[in-house]
């Protein structure tokens, strides 16, 4: 990943003195750290780069600990306001002294980041490398900038007016319904009942549409979703309609595997993208494991973009297949075991 190498090409140039310990936020699945940050404590909620991480040796938490961090690197996100967000959070964790370095891809505006932080913070260093902009600066004494409380702000979790729902910054359609997921929900069928599993369940709008689509004919509903904070609002969004459904939820890859057998639906919007790029296997990965999860007669209910090859991995592992709908570059596929 661009932004990992760079954000470690000063330590490695010279140009910074690296320090024996500090923090990272932000690391995702892909995100190459270099052996060298091993004793930096790693910040992710996200499953796949929790679990990479700790099989690589780097000590891995959810929540960046209270302690003495004579450095953070923070590896910006394409959305402004949850970078915005964990640059304040970096900020207000390290010393006066402590070292913050931020990394960016230059197509998701790390120019704009970087102009935020020199206007709030003063002079700072930078350079450009690996199609990404690392910069720096060391915390100086003083008060915290009060602009920081509106960066912590803007990054948090809260009720969105435009869905109804509780979401936040970084979380797929926080601030919009998901055009393939309102169409996944309108075709919830009368005759969906007992336990269903929401595979890469977001923030929780397929459960919550989908109980109250089928009120009282759900047994059990499992959310397996991989990022923490999406599940912690999904949990928030789905609970108030549950009635008499049992509620499970797993942060969880769904890639590295289901129970066996334990579900009589599945319903998914399954991820597509690694990084920036399209990856069909994320999303075959999830028809397979979902074809594993379902019990003989269980039935697959999948949204995807209709250019997206799917149908030849559900006819491997589905009895039949059929094509529920169609609309606005999507498409919903049912699928029979």
């Amino acid at each position: 990943m661009s932004i990992a190498k760079a954000l470690h090409y000063p330590f490695a140039a010279g140009m910074l003195p690296l320090p024996a310990r500090g923090f990272v936020l932000n690391v995702q699945a892909d995100s190459d750290l270099s052996p060298a940050l091993r004793a930096f404590t790693c910040v992710t909620g996200f499953k796949p780069a929790h679990d990479a991480l700790t099989s690589a040796g780097f000590p891995v938490v959810q929540v960046l600990p209270d302690g003495d961090w004579p450095a953070g690197l923070c590896l910006l996100t394409k959305h402004k306001a949850e970078s915005l967000a964990s640059i304040a959070q970096a900020w207000a964790a390290l010393p006066v002294g402590g070292l913050l370095v931020c990394c960016g891809d230059n197509d998701t505006g790390v120019t704009s980041l970087m102009k935020a932080v020199k206007d709030t913070f003063g002079e700072i260093e930078s350079l450009s490398k690996y199609h990404a902009r690392v910069f720096w600066l060391r915390k100086a004494a003083g008060p915290e900038p009060a602009i920081l409380a509106d960066w912590r702000a803007g990054g948090a979790v809260r009720p969105v007016a435009a869905t109804g729902f509780t979401a936040g910054p970084g979380m797929h359609g926080w601030n919009k319904i998901d055009i393939g997921s309102r169409l996944l929900a309108a075709q919830f069928p009368g005759s969906i009942r007992g336990r269903v599993a929401d595979l890469g369940a977001g923030w929780g709008y397929l459960s919550a549409e989908l109980l109250r689509a089928a009120p009282g004919r759900i047994t059990g509903l499992d959310l397996y979703e991989a990022d923490a904070a999406s599940l912690a609002a999904s949990a928030v969004n789905v609970a108030p309609l549950a009635g008499n459904t049992v509620l499970k939820y797993h942060w969880a890859d769904v890639t590295a595997g289901l129970p066996k057998g334990r579900f009589d639906w599945v319903i998914t919007n399954p991820p597509f993208h690694a990084g920036k790029a399209t990856d069909v296997t994320l999303g075959s990965q999830f028809i397979t494991r979902a074809a594993e999860a379902l019990g003989t007669g269980g039935t697959l209910l999948l949204v995807a973009n209709k250019h997206l090859p799917y149908e030849a991995v559900i006819e491997k592992h589905f009895k039949s297949r059929r094509t529920v709908a169609e609309a606005d570059g999507f498409k919903v596929i049912e699928g029979k075991r």
